[in-house]
This record gives C-alpha cells, structure tokens and sequence, in this order.
C-alpha cells in the first residue's frame, strides 16, 4: 500500500523530523506544508531537519491564519500533490501528531473494513455550526477587535431572519475533527465536487473554522457519502471551552496504550513522552 501523509505545521523541526522518522516505511511519502508566517530560516531548519531516508516534499507555502479557509487551501494543495504522484491513501497529520501503531497495523486496519475513508462527520445536532455560515467570517479579521463588531452587526440582521444560505448543490452540512484518513478516490472526489461546483468553496472561505467543516460536508454531497466511517482513527482529549486539544502528559501514557485509535494529538515538542510511548508499544509488541 502506498500511503501518503500530509502535514501541516509551523514550527518543532526537530520534532517534525522524529514524525517522518518513526513513519517513514517502504511505500510512503510525505508532503508537508509549512505555514508561509514561519521565517525561511526557520523553514530551512526544518527542511534539514528531514531524516535522508524518507521520500518528502515541500509544497508552496501559503500564510495560514486560525480559523480561516487558508488551513483548507493548503490541505487541498496537499491531496493535489499526493494525488498527482500516486498513493493509495492519503493521512492528514499536524506536527504534534504521533502513531500510536505501528506502520504495518495502520496499513491493516486502512483496509480492514473495506471503506473509503476515516473522517469525523456529524450532523447539527452533535456539531451545531450554524453559527459559523449563517453570517459571514473574513479570515482577516479573524481574532481581531474589529471582528466582535462585526459579528454583533450581523446578529442583529440575523434576529430579523437575513441569513447565509448554503450555496447549490448543498443542502445540509456535516462537521467534525479536522483530520482524517481518505482512500485516494474519496480524496480525488472532493478535488473534483470543488471544480464543478467553485461556488462552494467561494461560500467556505468566509466561513469560520471551515476546516471542521469543509471536507465532511463535501463529501457528504459525493458518492462516497455512505462509504466512511465516522471513526477518524485519532485519540484527543479536550477541555471544556478549549479551542484545542490537550497536550499529552505522563500521566496519560496508559489511556495512549489502550486506546485503539492509528494516532493521537496533541504532543509536546521535547519528544520524551513518544519516546516512551514507542518503548512501551514495542515492550507491548514483544509481549503478545
């Protein structure tokens, strides 16, 4: 199996370069994206940082911004490049990602259950993100002063019923985690729902957070509808009112172990606790 990963990041090289490291295998390839707002010296520490046995490409850099749709443009200058070179699947990953498996337990569990895709999708009724389309989100303004003005406009407009509408041929949305497992005909399925339909994309880049939103709601309007787990094969752990997951403690080792999911987030950047993460799953391995 030729398995493709994407990564977005901006920052850690050295912890970068551990990431490709521990899941460089015959077969894969990574393309990684780094945020156009890190220096290019820190781009190069990066780009060294690479181990020299991995297949890695660098795609063009665009400046990323939370909550806006630039974290979606360059996941989908991601697939693109995957896609062009040839893969099998494709893994979206940020830089505090770690496998909790090992590279021939994910290729067996990708193909286990014979779906297309691994990807969080919820309805409103568990992911209510109404908010986030029904009034218009500039990218630009996005953790600015001039945005509570804004969005305190535009709630007054909605309370006399003047909404966003979701533009053809969407009907519904779906949302969840922003990253995901996909067959390489899933992903190449939503490459293509956004030429014919460029509108959607037009309407999701004045969206808010559209990453927990965009690919779950193309896909739910493609074939592939009802060919995905809603399982993302990742281990998280929030707290309430956060606005991103935890970082792992020691304390957490256990829970990382049992857990069945392929990869966890989120990690600090000094590497001891994947260090031991690795030697219990090999301890583990051992064991069996």
């Amino acid at each position: 199996m030729r398995i493709a990963y994407l990564i977005l990041a901006h920052d850690h090289p050295a912890q970068l370069g551990r990431l490709v490291a521990r899941l460089a295998a015959p077969g894969v390839a990574f393309y990684l994206h780094i945020d156009a707002n890190s220096s290019a010296e820190k781009f190069a520490v990066i780009q060294r940082a690479m181990p020299a046995n991995a297949s890695v490409t660098f795609i063009e850099r665009r400046p990323c911004r939370w909550g806006g749709f630039s974290l979606v443009a360059a996941t989908l200058d991601l697939q693109r490049a995957a896609l062009v070179a040839g893969c099998d699947w494709l893994i979206l990953l940020s830089g505090q990602d770690w496998p909790l498996k090992s590279h021939d337990a994910i290729v067996a569990r990708l193909m286990r259950d014979g779906v297309a895709g691994f990807i969080d999708q919820r309805g409103e009724a568990d992911f209510d993100v109404r908010y986030r389309w029904q009034a218009f989100h500039f990218e630009s303004f996005n953790r600015h002063p001039l945005n509570r003005i804004l969005q305190k406009l535009q709630r007054g407009i909605n309370g006399l019923g003047v909404k966003r509408v979701l533009p053809a041929p969407l009907i519904h949305t779906r949302a969840g985690s922003q990253w995901w497992c996909l067959r390489a005909d899933a992903a190449q399925a939503v490459l293509d729902f956004i030429a014919a339909y460029p509108q959607v994309v037009a309407f999701f880049e004045k969206t808010l957070v559209p990453d927990e939103m965009f690919f779950q709601t193309v896909l739910a309007h493609t074939a592939f509808a009802d060919r995905l787990s809603a399982d993302p094969l990742r281990y998280l752990e929030w707290t309430a009112g956060a606005w991103s997951p935890k970082t792992f403690a020691e304390t957490d080792l256990p829970q990382l172990l049992a857990s069945d999911a392929l990869f966890a987030r989120k990690f600090a950047p000094d590497g001891q606790l994947v260090a031991h993460l690795d030697a219990s799953l090999a301890g583990h391995s051992l064991s069996q």
